[in-house]
Formats: C-alpha cells, structure tokens, sequence
C-alpha cells in the first residue's frame, strides 16, 4: 500500500497540513457566517412559535366569546319559548274560563227548564191523577165524583 510506503510518508503528511491548514482557515471565515445564519433562523423560528402563540391565544379568546354569546342566545331562546308558552297558558286558561262560565249559564239555562218543565209535569201529573181517580170512582160506584171531592182525596193521600 502505498499510504504506508515511508519514502512517500513525508509529502502526504505535508499535504494533509496543507489541506488541514486551508480547511481549518474556510471553517474560521465561514463559521461566523454560519453561526449568523443560524441566530438569525433561531430568531425566525421563534418569532414564528410566538406569533402562532399569540394567534392561539385570540382564537381561543374568540371561541370563548363565541360560546358565551351562544349561551346568550339559548338563554334567551329558552326565555322567549318560556313567555311563548306562558302566554299560550294565559290565553287557554281565559278561553277555558269563557267557556266554563257558557256551560255554567247553559248548563243553568237547562236546569230552569227540566224545573219549568216538572212543575208543568205535575201539574199535568195532578190533573190526570185526579180525572183517572175519578174515573175509577165512576165505574166502581156509576157516580162521577165532585172535582173538589177528587182534590181532596189526593192531597190526603199526597201527604200520608
């Protein structure tokens, strides 16, 4: 190998100093650059990171007056259909009312009649108890009892 041959050992070593040597001299002029390039990407990046946290921080900002204008609105929808539905309350509640009070008055109205109506049916009743008694008495005896007679005899019997 000829890497190991010691006549050539002697400029292989002096060119590795010479290439180390200019190696070493680029790495010392670019290094300050490199190192520029990389402050100042560190300084994008966390630019970049504070800005995206600053946009995280609004949007939930935003999200969180989102919501409560959302609870705003349920509240206010559940109140709305609350008074909806008390006022639907009221309204059949006085319908109900006005139609109770009709009933009561018909209902009221039907009873004077069925009353007007058995007065005149008793005294129907009366008057054709007493012609059937008559009756009675005239084919049991062949005389017509007198109208007062027949009266009489009906109102003992009404009250014993």
């Amino acid at each position: 190998m000829p890497q190991f041959d010691p006549s050539t050992a002697l400029p292989q070593i002096a060119w590795l100093i010479l290439v180390f040597g200019v190696l070493f001299l680029m790495m010392r002029g670019l290094l300050p650059r490199v190192e520029k390039v990389t402050e100042v990407r560190a300084k994008t990046i966390g630019d970049d990171l504070g800005a995206a946290e600053a946009a995280k921080l609004e949007a939930e900002r935003v999200d969180a007056a989102y919501q409560a204008d959302l609870a705003k609105a349920r509240s206010s929808a559940s109140s709305v259909v609350n008074d909806a539905k008390a006022a639907a309350a009221r309204d059949t509640e006085a319908r109900l009312a006005v139609v109770n009070a009709e009933a009561e008055q018909s209902l009221a109205a039907a009873e004077a009649r069925i009353g007007d109506a058995r007065v005149a049916a008793m005294a129907k009743l009366d008057a054709v108890a007493a012609d059937a008694a008559a009756d009675i008495v005239e084919r049991l005896t062949g005389k017509r009892p007198e109208a007062a007679d027949v009266d009489a005899a009906l109102a003992a019997v009404a009250q014993g």
